[in-house]
């Protein structure tokens, strides 16, 4: 477990567009292994690790670079902060919580993030107080409207396995992308690519475009789901600690049902632990990803955490190190000849 890079992931600062401290701590950590690097005009960061056979299977393992967080929209004359949430902020996590405001100059200055509500006890406004008193002081201090402000967290190890910090949502999946890729061989046969998407907080954008300009035959959306309850029976197949999530349905994508057992079978000949997990709303990059040109396999393969969306949330390393040997062995193990299996809806018919 490389705990000091998923605590350096966490602790980093990139809401939407925004990026560009995670998107270096990839491009430090993955380049080295790949044939070429490169940026989409979303901001998304491709590594390409070029395949050695005559035809290769072209597959894509995406993990997103944001996270959700808040904008200042206005400053007060009384030096309040107003803000606006970038992606689904809990509720309850936008009071009374330290956050930091990145400064165009990269500075960073702390505040109390705190709230006003209707008469239904809904939340009306977010404010941060940095502790001045004035409009000016804030200008003074190099915050502007527009300037990024992110919880102000600090990931650390609570237990001996179970780990603590903001955006593991989806750093733990760039944790899981970049160290699977560092466990390939310096040859594979398939051509590879490790995506750090953007803007998936804000309608799961990076991934379209990333399989637009990739065109892969194959998509994993390494992403996250929140533990729904403190139970441990047939209502929760995300508990930390039970391995990673192979997710059979979310409202944006039914994935192809034999990709899906052969990642299982798969999963299961290497005694990787997983659970079946399903979503009865939302979404990832695979679903928007697998619409791109004539249509892409695609599938979700999950981290359980808990808390997400929060100033904190918990994850397990155990699950970490189990998705990292799934995705490792996914990108040696499936063939074309697979592939083509998955698709060959009519039995025998090929068009390749």
């Amino acid at each position: 477990m490389n705990s000091e890079l998923l605590i350096e992931l966490s602790n980093a600062d990139s809401i939407a567009s925004n990026e560009d401290e995670v998107r270096k701590i990839l491009y430090r950590e993955c380049a080295p292994y790949c044939d070429e690097v490169y940026c989409d005009k979303l901001g998304s960061i491709i590594f390409h690790k070029k395949g050695t056979s005559e035809k290769p299977l072209k597959i894509m393992f995406c993990a997103h670079i944001d996270e959700v967080g808040f904008m200042v929209r206005h400053i007060s004359d009384i030096g309040f902060l107003y803000l606006t949430a970038i992606g689904g902020v809990q509720a309850k996590s936008k009071e009374m919580q330290m956050v930091r405001i990145k400064t165009k100059d990269g500075r960073k200055i702390e505040g109390l993030l705190n709230v006003t509500k209707d008469d239904k006890g809904n939340v009306k406004d977010m404010y941060v107080d940095i502790g001045v008193d004035t409009c000016q002081e804030v200008k003074d201090l190099g915050i502007d409207i527009g300037d990024m402000v992110c919880f102000a967290s600090q990931a650390r190890q609570l237990q001996d396995k179970v780990y603590a910090g903001k955006a593991m949502d989806d750093r733990s999946g760039c944790y899981c992308m970049i160290e699977a890729m560092k466990q390939l061989p310096k040859e594979v046969e398939n051509d590879l690519y490790f995506v750090g998407t953007s803007s998936e907080e804000v309608g799961v954008r990076g991934g379209k475009i990333a399989s637009h300009v990739i065109e892969p035959d194959v998509v994993f959306a390494l992403d996250v789901a929140n533990n729904p309850e403190l139970v441990k029976n047939y209502t929760n197949h995300r508990l930390i600690g039970k391995g990673p999530m192979i997710v059979h349905y979310d409202k944006t994508l039914s994935p192809n049902i034999k990709l899906l057992q052969y990642v299982k079978e798969l999963a299961n000949a290497l005694n990787i632990p997983y659970q079946s997990d399903m979503f009865g709303g939302g979404g990832t990059d695979g679903g928007n990803s697998h619409l791109e040109r004539g249509g892409r396999l695609a599938l979700v393969l999950g981290i359980p955490l808990r808390y997400c969306h929060g100033s904190y949330s918990f994850v397990h390393s155990d699950d970490l190190d189990n998705l990292i040997q799934l995705v490792k062995n996914l990108a040696l193990d499936l063939t074309y000849e697979k592939y083509f299996s998955f698709i060959d809806f009519l039995g025998g018919c090929r068009n390749d």
